[in-house]
C-alpha cells in the first residue's frame, strides 16, 4: 500500500475514533426538506444549495470553516459538505459518508484541464469503522457552453462532464462554472448510499 492509502487510512480512523459518523436519522431534522424550490434568504448573502435524492434532501448550508482551498459547508450543524473549488472531497453526517479523496483530477475537470484519464481515488468507512477505497479512472469531455438558473438570475456558464469507471461503476460528475472560474452548480457522485448530490451556489 503507497504512502497516501497509508496515510488516508490513518486519517479516516483517526475520524472514526471521534465519532464524526452521523446517522441518516439526523437529515429529518433539516430545513427545506421537500421544497420544489431555491428561494433564496435576502439574509443570505452567500449559501450553497444543496440536493440528495436518493436521501429526500434539499436545504441551504452556509460556510463553516476553510482550510486552504477546502471549504466547509454546514446544515444545522449535522451534515458538513467540504469542497475543493467546486468538488467535494468530504462529507459527515449522511450515514455512507465520504471519508476523504485524492481528487486532483476532479479539481483540475471544474476548473478547465485534465482531457487524459487519471486516477481519483474514494475513501470510505463501513459499519465495523474500517476503511475501504474505491478507485476510478476518470476523463472529461469537452467543455461546451451552457445557461443555468441560480435563484432568479440566468448564468451563462462553461459546463463540463467527467467520466469515471471502475469494475463495479460508471458515474458522471459535471460542473458549472462561470466566467470568473467560480463553479455556480455541480452534480456530483458521493457513495453507493447517497447517491449523487447537487450543489448550486447561491451569491447576492
Amino acid at each position: 500500500m503507497g504512502p497516501f492509502l497509508e496515510m488516508m487510512r490513518s486519517t479516516l480512523m483517526s475520524l472514526a475514533a471521534a465519532g464524526v459518523l452521523s446517522g441518516c436519522a439526523q437529515l429529518a431534522s433539516l430545513a427545506g426538506i421537500g421544497q420544489p424550490d431555491i428561494i433564496i434568504d435576502p439574509s443570505r448573502t452567500d449559501a450553497l444549495h444543496v440536493s440528495i435524492p436518493a436521501l429526500g434532501l434539499r436545504g441551504f448550508a452556509e460556510r463553516s470553516a476553510r482550510n486552504g482551498d477546502v471549504v466547509s459547508w454546514s446544515m444545522d450543524d449535522t451534515v458538513t459538505i467540504a469542497v475543493n473549488q467546486g468538488v467535494i472531497v468530504s462529507t459527515r453526517g449522511l450515514g455512507d459518508d465520504l471519508m476523504g479523496a485524492d481528487a486532483k483530477q476532479s479539481i483540475s475537470v471544474a476548473n478547465g484541464a485534465a482531457r487524459g484519464w487519471a486516477p481519483r481515488i474514494n475513501g470510505y468507512m463501513n459499519g465495523a469503522y474500517q476503511s475501504y477505497f474505491i478507485t476510478f479512472q476518470c476523463r472529461r469531455a469537452d467543455a461546451r457552453p451552457s445557461q443555468i438558473t441560480v435563484g432568479d438570475r440566468r448564468q451563462t456558464v462553461t459546463q463540463m462532464t467527467e467520466t469515471c469507471v471502475n469494475e463495479t461503476y460508471k458515474i458522471e460528475n459535471t460542473y458549472w462554472r462561470n466566467g470568473n472560474g467560480l463553479v455556480l452548480k455541480a452534480h456530483q457522485w458521493v457513495s453507493p448510499a447517497v447517491g449523487y448530490l447537487e450543489t448550486t451556489r447561491l451569491l447576492r
